[in-house]
């Protein structure tokens, strides 16, 4: 049986990620930038936290112009990821649309994204491709509260 949730980042190209989710009913697939937001440290950072017993995170993926929201929402050792894209309008709006979610154990959502990250991290010249240094001191963290829950 295939995972209920499963992330891909993709090897970084002229300085954006593919981002790919997919659960059993969804499919998600969008190319990040490295700016202005630093997504990869920040997605590490909320997947500690919430580890941690945090109950909220959210990270910012900025594909230029749209934007998307990951928000984490933890409930009764329940993970749920809600995926907003915030698309600017004229004159200071916005329109936001729910485009994903899934909702899983803490753990299981936590390694689906960890896998995702171990093979980013992977990835030679990282630094080069992606624009910024692959966070290797908060993946070294994740892998910490991973063990340290299980």
């Amino acid at each position: 049986m295939p995972p209920a949730f499963k992330v891909d980042f993709s090897c970084p190209e002229h300085v954006c990620i593919t981002v790919e989710m997919f659960s059993q009913e969804q499919q998600l697939l969008f190319s990040a930038s490295y700016t202005p937001e630093n997504s990869s440290c920040e997605l590490l950072d909320a997947l500690i936290a919430l580890l941690n017993g945090q109950y909220k995170a959210v990270v910012m993926w900025n594909t230029e112009p749209i934007r998307y929201e990951f928000i984490f929402a933890q409930n009764d050792k329940q993970l749920t990821l809600d995926v907003v894209k915030l698309v600017n309008l004229p004159i200071n709006q916005q329109q936001n649309e729910l485009v994903f979610k899934v909702k899983s154990s803490c753990i299981s959502m936590v390694l689906a994204f960890w896998r995702a990250l171990r093979h980013l991290e992977s990835y030679e010249n990282f630094a080069q491709h992606w624009g910024r240094s692959f966070p290797k001191r908060e993946m070294r963290l994740l892998e910490k509260s991973i063990l340290e829950v299980r």
